[in-house]
């Protein structure tokens, strides 16, 4: 039987963008992102990450897409793969999928 805190986690969820002024590409907040995959990779394995890192600069943009990592359980360290499903104002929608790195 398969550790349930290894599994694989995929989710959807959204977060708020950053927007600038002056007409700027508006881009995702990374402790957004990172609390998207804190409450993925929880609720789907009962695992509560705590060192999730998620890049700066990312276009708030249909189809980007990014990679968010953080130590997973047993200190192995893991992936989360962001895409970005839907953008409407500052909310961001993402699809989350999680691997061991």
């Amino acid at each position: 039987m398969a550790n349930r805190s290894a599994r694989l986690a995929m989710g959807t969820l959204a977060t708020l963008v950053a927007a600038t002024a002056c007409g700027a590409k508006a881009t995702v907040k990374p402790a957004g992102a990172a609390q998207a995959v804190v409450d993925v990779v929880s609720g789907q394995t009962g695992f509560h990450p705590t060192d999730v890192n998620c890049p700066s600069g990312v276009e708030a943009k249909v189809g980007q897409e990014f990679d968010c990592h953080f130590t997973g359980p047993e200190g192995k360290p893991y992936t989360a793969h962001m895409r970005i499903t839907k953008v409407n104002g500052e909310r961001v929608d993402f699809d989350v999928r999680s691997r061991r790195s």
